[in-house]
This record gives C-alpha cells, structure tokens and sequence, in this order.
C-alpha cells in the first residue's frame, strides 16, 4: 500500500488546530507542514500581550519536538511555496524542493491590509501592520528609539496594539474613521467606556477621522506625519509621528491558490467540508472563503478545523488506486458540515473586559434590557427577540457572558428568566 502524506501550507492557528484535532492516531504515514516563517508555531492570539511584555514568545508556543515527532509531523521552516500542482500533487517550493502529497491543506492566512494612501508608495521602514512575530520584533525594535507611535483602526487589533505600544512608553494616537470605536464588537455606549479607559491610560483617542496621506524623508525612507481630516466638518489637521501601524482589516493569502487554478473570490472558495475546488485539496481559516463569507476571528476557524479534522480522518479509507474514498463510507462514516455560528468576541487588553456576541444593534423587531453603571465601567446589554436573546453587550462585568452566550445559542426562551436576567445567572438560580 502507498504512502499517505498530508501537506499543510501554512504553520499558523488554523493549521495547528488541524493538527490537534488529528490527534495522534490519525490515518497519514507523514504530515509537512510548509512554513515561510524562521520560526515555529506560536499562539497569534497572544500577539498583543507578547506586545506589552506580558509574556514571552517561549509561553506562547504550545508544542515542543516530541509532541510533532509522535504524530509524525515534520515542520518546514523557511519553506516559502512557489508552485501547486494540484494535477500530479505535488508542491515545489521556492528553493525547489517538492512535496508529493495525498491530501494538501492550504492554511495560508492572511496580511495586512494597507490603503494605498500617497506617500506609501515607496514602502516606510516605520509603516507596519500587525499580524505576526515579525511586526511585534519591529515595534519592540524601535520602542527604545522613538517618541510617538499612531495605530489606524480601532478594531479589535488596532486597541490591543494601542495598548501595547502604550505599555512601552511610547505616546500612542489612535484613529478611527466610524465615530464607534471596535464598531463591529460594540455600540456607542460601550466604546464610551472603551475609550475612556484608553485615555485614562494616556492613549491619544481621535474618532470620525480620515488619513489623506503620509509624509516621508526622502533621506531616512520613514514617514514623518499624517495629514487627515475631521470626517464631520471636513477640517484638516497634521500629526508629526515616528511609527505607524496599519490595523485596518486583513487580506486572505490567496494567490498561489489562483495561480494553482483553485476558484477564488476573496479567499479560497469552500464548501461544508471545507474542500476547495480541486481534488483531495481543502482550506481553511482567514485564507479561505465560505458562502462568501471571509474570517478574521478564531471562534469560526476552530470550528472549520474540526470540520477539516473529521474529513482528514476519513482517509483512513483512502483508495490510492482510484484516488477517492469509497462513497460507501458516507452513510457508515458521515462527514460533518461547516455551518455559521454565532460567536462570543473578547477584547484582549489587561484590565479591560469587553464580550460581545449576536446582534448587539437591535432591529426594529427586537427589545432591548440594558442595566448602567458607567461611573464604575460597567454595562450590560441584552438584545432580544420573541423571548429568545439574539445579541450582548457585557462591559466591565463579564461574569455571566458565557451564560448568556450559551441561552443565544441554544435559543432558549428566557420568559421565566426576564426579571432577573440582567443580573445574572446566580440571581434567577436563586428565585427559580
């Protein structure tokens, strides 16, 4: 019997969780996993905090040797791909290497995505996203040597790097171009809070902002300031600054997929199974696209990777002749569907606790129970529709988010719940 070889490009969370997931008794004689990092899998997660000092990059990477040696995973460094074949299946990277495989996993990821503002052109030194090791190296690089740091985007990201950079003693403005700052997450009065607390510890918070261009030194190639303007009276205004860091969403690595002939629009086109559109060949995480959907949070992509665990798993009954598993497998061995959930998100910033979940804006069928206490920070948030929550908001009493989000999920009518539901899930235990 041949060989079954997994290759996984890409070594970053979505593919690590494959691997988790595969445990090790799973049905491949190899796994490689193609890293174009110099460095192996750490927890992106915990990015931010790494940022801050908060921790090391030692206890953010969550396997040693022996845990890839026993399921039989051997990590490829420096392994940047040139080219897919998903015809002969193989992969050729660009120091000509070639990986055959049986089954290939693309877990590519994603960047930053930059706008192409004028003065960006020439590519600053000081001009950063924040997405991996290397952008963190970088901030912590020129923590020692510069005054003033600016974050664009106050997403979720853009906070934890604003924080970050100010726990380094650096003078931090942050920009948004909504007036709400995480207006994804949250609504006008939580990002009051938020914002807040940001300025209580010093970051420079500007909403309803618009950047125009970036100055550079043509002798240094970094940028020196931003121009951009109050979106409501159309004011200019300049900002003398020595890094920025670009937090304004992300775009799926999705090229050599193309390249490869794969069906791409944003990302890398799948279906339930997480399969894209060439045999034996799936994708998962931020690189790929699901009913038009792209991803940017680790809740959806932990459930794409069990979805891809259980598919790989089948190829414990893999036909090398006929190149497929036996269609008899799908009624004794059913395959599981990848479905859109709703998802529970956490702001990651020390002394900050911010969950947010559903459809925190109501709809004009929906009702709202909200309890106030924004002198202490705290703000709670429930969206309802016929008795059934439908989104949360829980700011500075996190306590019983995870209740909640458990009642959202399972759709359970909360009429027996409703005079004490803000309080918690102590409180209607206690009167039930």
């Amino acid at each position: 019997m041949s060989a079954k070889t997994l290759v996984i490009v890409g070594n970053g969370m979505a593919a690590n969780r494959v691997l988790e997931q595969l445990g090790i008794d799973h049905p491949f004689d190899a796994i490689h996993v193609l890293s174009d990092e110099a460095i192996h899998h750490y927890n992106r997660i915990m990015l931010s905090p790494l940022l801050a000092q908060e921790t090391t990059l030692e206890a953010i990477t969550p396997h040693n040797a022996l845990w890839y040696q026993q399921r039989h995973i051997q990590i490829h460094l420096n392994a940047a791909v040139d080219h897919i074949d998903t015809q002969t299946r193989h992969i050729t990277t660009v120091t000509g290497e070639q990986f055959p495989y049986t089954a290939l996993v693309l877990a590519t990821g994603s960047r930053s995505s930059i706008p192409p503002l004028p003065g960006l052109e020439h590519k600053p030194a000081n001009v950063l996203g924040f997405r991996t090791m290397t952008d963190v190296d970088a901030m912590l690089a020129a923590s020692g040597k510069i005054q003033h740091a600016t974050v664009i985007g106050a997403g979720l990201l853009g906070v934890e790097a604003a924080v970050g950079l100010k726990s380094q003693g650096i003078n931090v403005t942050l920009m948004h171009r909504n007036p709400v700052l995480m207006n994804r997450q949250l609504d006008a009065t939580a990002s009051g809070i938020l914002q807040r607390d940001l300025e209580s510890r010093g970051v420079d918070v500007r909403t309803g902002v618009n950047p125009l261009n970036i100055d550079s030194d043509a002798t240094t190639g970094l940028a020196t300031a931003i121009h951009y303007e109050d979106r409501a009276d159309k004011s200019p205004h300049t900002l003398n600054t020595d890094l920025i860091v670009f937090a304004t969403g992300i775009i799926p690595n999705a090229e050599q997929a193309k390249a490869a002939g794969l069906e791409v629009g944003r990302g890398i086109k799948v279906n339930s199974r997480m399969h894209a559109t060439a045999a034996n060949t799936y994708s998962l995480g931020e690189c790929c696209e699901f009913e038009g959907a792209t991803y940017g949070l680790v809740a959806p992509i932990w459930e794409q990777a069990k979805t891809l665990a259980h598919e790989l798993l089948r190829y414990k009954h893999y036909d090398h002749d006929a190149q497929h598993i036996p269609a008899a497998l799908e009624s004794e061995h059913q395959p599981k569907h990848y479905c859109e959930q709703d998802h529970l998100t956490k702001l990651k910033v020390s002394g900050v606790d911010m969950h947010s979940m559903g459809r925190y804006e109501p709809e004009d069928s929906d009702e709202v129970m909200d309890l106030q206490d924004l002198a202490a920070g705290v703000y709670k948030k429930l969206v309802i529709n016929n008795n059934r929550i439908v989104g949360v908001l829980c700011v500075g009493d996190v306590l019983d988010s995870g209740w909640y989000f458990d009642l959202l999920c399972q759709q359970a009518d909360i009429s027996d719940l409703r005079t004490n539901l803000l309080f918690g899930k102590a409180w209607c235990e206690d009167v039930a």
